[in-house]
């Protein structure tokens, strides 16, 4: 991905899955240098560990390159009028203030940098000061029943994208999101998988993502083979905005629904 061998990258939810796919991949992809933050140590840890027998050469850690918010928590499948305040004060803190804490101190540290120098495979593009990409959700773009602040808050991840792009582009900033919708993980037990089928034989790819395909978009999103794209939201969603998620789309349990939606935003990490 032509990324420079003096680029830094930092990536929230480290320990978790996906967070854990981008953090190898910017090492395949010549990165040597990739700060990780997890509140799980020892998904931390396990991330280390797999980076060290993968890419021994690579540090696990003065500039900040490359920043991926990725870390996330879900919500009580709750209508509003009945979730508590404590909940929605945690949903709003992790998924929409902790993006925007970190984006504001990423964005502080890399208006202050010159421009990365760009290998030989890059030539032609224009170097960049940075680059963040947000993990927002498919629920950042649309909407599902009993998840109201959820949703909320990954509408607002996706405003600030657009927001910041703006604002930084003339600084040689780029800010793009990745919206994913239900990722194939461990995590996701075979009951689960015949519950969600119904729901997923109607979109078009028809099945899960791969967290190495959200890995891979955001990788993209970061290496200066997207040096002409800033602001974009790119849902990783199976194609289901194309035929819009609603409350008439396949039902699923209460309990197997409360887990899918688990899996799918917290795989990352959970920030309690």
């Amino acid at each position: 991905m032509d990324f420079s061998p003096q680029s830094v990258a930092f990536v929230t939810g480290a320990g978790g899955t996906v967070g854990r796919y981008t953090v190898l991949q910017f090492a395949r992809d010549g990165v040597r240098n990739i700060a990780g933050l997890d509140l799980s140590e020892e998904g931390l840890q396990e991330t280390q560990k797999i980076l060290a027998e993968e890419c021994p050469e690579a540090v696990f850690l003065p500039s900040l390159d490359h920043a991926v918010n990725n870390a996330g928590v879900g919500q009580t499948l709750k209508p509003t009028s009945e979730l508590e305040f404590g909940e929605f004060d945690k949903v709003i803190g992790v998924n929409l203030k902790g993006v925007w804490v970190c984006e504001k101190l990423e964005l502080a540290i890399m208006e202050k940098q010159e421009p990365l120098p760009l290998t030989s495979k890059a030539s032609g593009r224009i170097a960049s000061r940075g680059t963040i990409v947000n993990v927002s959700s498919v629920l950042g773009l649309l909407a599902m029943p009993t998840l109201g602040v959820y949703t909320m808050s990954k509408h607002g991840v996706v405003g600030l994208t657009r927001s910041d792009a703006i604002d930084y582009s003339k600084k040689g900033i780029r800010v793009n999101a990745v919206s994913p919708g239900f990722i194939d993980t461990p995590l996701l037990k075979e009951s689960s998988r015949k519950a969600l089928a119904p729901s997923i034989s109607k979109t078009p790819l028809g099945r899960l993502a791969n967290p190495q395909e959200i890995a891979d978009s955001i990788i993209y999103l970061s290496s200066p083979r997207s040096s002409y794209v800033t602001g974009t939201v790119l849902a990783r969603n199976r194609g289901s905005s194309s035929d819009r998620l609603n409350s008439t789309a396949a039902p699923v349990t209460a309990k197997v629904e409360s887990l899918i939606f688990y899996v799918s935003i917290q795989l990352q990490s959970t920030l309690a």
